[in-house]
């Protein structure tokens, strides 16, 4: 390689950055970072998830036909006790 051909590295200075210009793009990349986190928690699938799944409750069908049962006679229920 030529001397003319190779790049010249720089002195390593740098000027310096504005402190106002670091300041709000610091504060711009927090925003966007709390902002997607809101976005996601607020779209979550299932957000009454409990620990522990519990079972769906399920109520039974409640039928309004009426029944028809032949009459019933009872027979007179006595409360004094048995004689031996």
């Amino acid at each position: 390689m030529s001397p003319t051909s190779r790049r010249k590295h720089s002195t390593g200075w740098k000027p310096p950055r504005d402190r106002r210009e670091v300041v709000i793009a610091a504060l711009a990349s927090l925003t966007v970072i709390v902002l997607v986190a809101l976005v996601v928690w607020f779209v979550r699938p299932n957000r009454e998830s409990t620990a522990t799944p519990v079972a769906p409750s399920t109520t039974a069908p409640v039928t309004t036909a009426p029944v028809t049962t032949a009459p019933v006679t009872t027979a007179p229920v006595t409360t004094s006790p048995a004689t031996p």
